[in-house]
């Protein structure tokens, strides 16, 4: 699923077109190189001020060259780019999407093309994670996640944070600037803020209406009992992978108990998910256990009051949540200018300017060279949050990627099981179901 990012370009920087790279010139003064770059990253307005300022500078350092930006909304992109490119008439440069339905069907198609070698052109290896990278790996038939040649690359990451209002606690009687370290110290302290507040008021402010919140917010408490790795070959298809597993079952168990407990909003099936953010900016609720793309949305109603953290780990101390890297560029491999695509992606991944525009708009470069403004402290815990999990190999993807229908059924799952209709070995069954019948089509 697409993850919406958050608002608000708040520096105003003047072109700058040292270090973009070599000038060349591609066209003669009468003929222009047009390079064609599809994006979907235009949401509230998401990374188009971005994109559009260093396309701007690449040209001015590259004579004869036009970036025709084009942004279209997520499925409108995933939908019709592979006809696109099937065509020859499509982007030179566009992107993706991770998982069995878009990415798998390119590669497959042979669409796109392989990065490996500006990977060493540009020692693109050095930008994430040695487990950061599987997400944009394929087997040349489209069959195999998580192994193979790299196929796409990212800008921003994403990770799903706990979000917390200081006022409320210190109301409460606890210290914000002392929060639990582990995730046993976590769970008793929402125990403890639950027999304090109101039962009006909730602990944690959620809204699942569009299905996808409690598969964020569980992926902390999926860390704390089950090892990151183990995740992420299950929702590669990693030979004997299975989702129901002790520490799979203990953590849903424990997600139930949640729900029971009353720690949630009892209307949260109703909330959409963005609105939560906003009613936990407004002071509702102690928590907001969500993705760190609606930072701003927080930030802007809390304000001072507003803290953030990574979800803690459990007792293997690996610091664990949902979350990954931002849609995927691909280069068309019908495209006459492969090379130039790719420096083109070199400098709005890796550059000073991208690096420092994209923390402007309040987005996190995935690059993990960069450095957090040392004016903004919000900015920098949110980054931090994220650069935590991600520097211990602890993001666990997003879990529906796992097949072509796993968002339904653990949409449908999740409800049931905080409804008490199921219980937490039988939510696990079924997920494991939908992945074994997705399974046996990749043998």
């Amino acid at each position: 699923m697409k993850r919406r990012l958050a608002v608000g370009l708040a520096v105003a920087l003047g072109v700058l077109t040292a270090g973009v790279g070599v000038a060349t010139s591609y066209g003669a003064k009468t003929a222009t190189t047009t390079l064609t770059m599809w994006s979907y990253d235009n949401q509230d307005p998401g990374l188009e001020p971005v994109l559009k300022q260093l396309s701007k500078q690449f040209e001015q350092s590259h004579p004869g060259v036009k970036i025709n930006l084009v942004f279209k909304d997520f499925n409108s992109l995933v939908g019709t780019v592979p006809r696109a490119l099937a065509s020859g008439s499509g982007p030179d440069v566009t992107e993706g999407n991770q998982g069995y339905q878009t990415d798998a069907q390119l590669v497959k198609a042979k669409l796109i093309l392989p990065l490996d070698k500006y990977i060493k052109k540009y020692h693109w290896d050095r930008l994430y994670s040695q487990s950061t990278w599987g997400m944009f790996r394929w087997t040349p038939d489209g069959k195999s996640f998580g192994k193979g040649p790299i196929w796409g690359l990212a800008q921003t990451g994403q990770n799903v944070v706990v979000f917390y209002n200081k006022a409320k606690l210190r109301s409460l009687g606890f210290d914000p600037d002392t929060m639990p370290t582990t995730f046993a110290g976590f769970d008793k302290l929402l125990g403890q803020l639950r027999a304090k507040l109101p039962k009006s008021q909730p602990v944690i402010e959620e809204g699942n209406k569009e299905g996808y919140g409690f598969i964020h917010l569980f992926g902390g408490i999926w860390g704390a009992y089950e090892k990151p790795a183990s995740v992420r070959n299950w929702i590669y298809h990693v030979p004997g992978s299975r989702y129901d597993t002790p520490g799979t079952i203990k953590a849903l168990a424990k997600l139930q108990s949640w729900a029971k407990s009353g720690y949630f909003n009892s209307d949260y099936n109703a909330v959409g998910y963005d609105v939560s953010a906003g009613l936990f900016a407004k002071g509702k609720g102690v928590f907001w256990i969500g993705g760190d793309w609606d930072s701003t949305i927080i930030k802007t109603g809390l304000g001072k009051d507003v803290g953030a953290m990574a979800s803690p780990p459990g007792p293997r101390g690996v610091w664990s949540s949902i979350g990954g890297l931002s849609g995927p560029w691909h280069i068309s491999s019908k495209t006459k200018y492969a090379d130039l695509g790719a420096e083109w992606l070199n400098y709005v991944i890796t550059s000073t300017q991208a690096k420092k525009l994209m923390f402007g708009q309040q987005q996190l470069p995935a690059d993990s060279s960069a450095k957090a403004p040392a004016n903004n402290p919000y900015l920098t815990a949110v980054y931090k949050a994220f650069k935590t999990v991600a520097d211990d190999n602890g993001l666990l993807l997003y879990t529906d990627w796992a097949s072509p229908s796993m968002y339904t059924t653990l949409q449908n799952q999740y409800q049931q099981l905080l409804a008490g209709r199921t219980s937490a070995a039988g939510m696990a069954k079924a997920v494991q179901t939908d992945w074994d019948k997705f399974d046996k089509t990749l043998r």
